[in-house]
Formats: structure tokens, sequence, C-alpha cells
């Protein structure tokens, strides 16, 4: 019993500084291996030393997170576009640039490469194993949609983005967090949906950024 509840509590605890700890170093320091040394973190720390988190079928999609999935991702390529302009153009008047193909071409490849060193170890070790194992107990509802234990997850998960970066801006990951944990739930613990989105959510960004000066 006290085995479980050490495995329950105390190794998530340090599994979570850990990351957040090489988050910040891996940032401080700039080192070359950082875009592979910390995806691989995300996914051996977990099963490597919490041995009650034997994922099945996390990958695997499923017919009740499609609808969600569909909806809001429309919904972000048609009113996404507009508000970053106003935002980037009006707030912080910042100007419009015109890409070239390439660079427009390497915006779409820097989100597909971002697929293996951020959306797919990132959704694993935050939705996968935060939010459907270590937070798993934590169902209630807030407002009927967003459930304490998709909080928790949005909460760290922004946070060791601000401590990633260096940037406390990038606490604001905690709102897409909140999507991505929705998608997870609709999809029975399943992160297919949410890594999909995290992905749209990439290439768009990178693609806009282009179109600013």
């Amino acid at each position: 019993m006290a085995e479980k509840k050490l495995s329950k509590i105390i190794i998530p605890f340090l599994l979570l500084a850990a990351i957040s700890v090489l988050s910040f170093f891996m940032n401080k320091y700039r080192f070359s291996a950082r875009h592979f040394i910390f995806p691989a973190a995300l996914f051996i720390l977990p099963l490597l030393f919490d041995r009650t988190f034997r994922p099945k079928k996390l990958f695997l999609p499923s017919k009740e997170g499609l609808k969600l999935f569909l909806w809001v991702t429309l919904a972000t390529l048609v009113f996404y576009p507009p508000l970053f302009f106003a935002y980037n153009l009006g707030f912080m008047h910042r100007a419009l640039a015109d890409p070239t193909s390439k660079e427009l071409l390497n915006a779409v490849t820097k989100g597909l490469i971002a697929i293996a060193v951020a959306a797919i170890p990132e959704e694993f070790f935050f939705r996968g194993y935060l939010q459907e194992h270590v937070f798993a107990g934590f169902d209630k509802k807030i407002l009927k949609i967003i459930s304490l234990k998709n909080l928790f997850t949005s909460l760290v998960f922004g946070l060791v983005h601000a401590l990633a970066f260096l940037d406390i801006t990038r606490a604001a990951t905690f709102f897409p967090s909140l999507l991505f944990g929705l998608f997870t739930e609709k999809s029975r613990g399943r992160i297919f949906y949410s890594i999909s989105y995290h992905v749209v959510s990439n290439i768009l960004a990178f693609i806009l950024w282009t179109f600013i000066k």
C-alpha cells in the first residue's frame, strides 16, 4: 500500500520537477542537443520510473472526439488569423511582410518537425500521463466544461512553457492546453486529436508569423 501511494504522489511530482528543471536549463544554456533530449525525456521518464503508467491505445483516434476536433479546428482557421493580425498590427504596431514561397515552405516544414519534437511528446506527457493518469481522479467539472484534471494539467503546461522559453508570456499556452485536454477527455483518454490540433496550431502559427516583420 505504501509503495502504491509513493507511485501515485511522489514519483509524478519528481518527474514533473525533473521536466521543469530540464526545460529551464535547456533554454538558459541553449545546448545544441536540447531539441532531442527534452522530447525524449517526456517519453522516457514516465515509462521508466512510473510502473503504474502503462498506456494502451493512447494514440488511436476515437469517434467521440472527431466532431469536437473538426469544429474547433474550423473555428481556429476562421477566427484566429484576423485576431492575430489585429493584435500584431494594431496593438503591437508591427508591419506586414511579403513572404516568399520558400519562407512559407520553411514555416510548414517547421510545423511538421514540431510534430516529433513538440506535439507528440508533449501530448504524451501532459495529456496522456499527467491528465489521464496522475490527475485521473479529479473529474469534477467547472462550468460543466473544464474538468479539474484538465485545469491542473493546463496550469502545469503553461508553467513549463514559461520556464522553457524564459518568457512569462509563454504561460498563455494554458489556454490552448485546455482545448488539448478537452479533445483527450472527449476521446476517452486518447491523445490522437489533441496531437492533431497541436499540429494544426503550430503550422498555422508558423505560417502567420511569416507575414509579420
